[in-house]
């Protein structure tokens, strides 16, 4: 997957959480996956923010004026079972 720049959308600050916890998800290990859900082709990135907290995105790519971005419409904290993902497939 590739883009210029990342931006969220309203919806992705919904639960709390900013554009700096997306960014220090991408600067740390992180999980990129093809999203299961929805007719869009999307991404969720799970990962871990400055504080620990484990979190997941989704979003896409979207292309605008010649900018490639990844535009984040959900980020919140990962579920039991997304967080077992994550550690089994980040750390085996």
């Amino acid at each position: 997957m590739r883009y210029d720049e990342f931006e969220l959308t309203d919806s992705a600050y919904r639960h709390g959480f900013n554009d700096e916890d997306f960014a220090e998800m991408l600067r740390r290990r992180h999980l990129l996956l093809r999203s299961r859900r929805g007719k869009w082709v999307g991404y969720e990135i799970f990962g871990r923010n400055r504080k620990g907290e484990y979190l997941l995105a989704a979003g896409r790519i979207v292309q605008s004026t010649g900018v490639t971005r990844f535009r984040v419409f959900h980020l919140n904290r990962m579920s039991p079972a997304e967080r077992r993902r994550f550690q089994r497939e980040v750390n085996p």
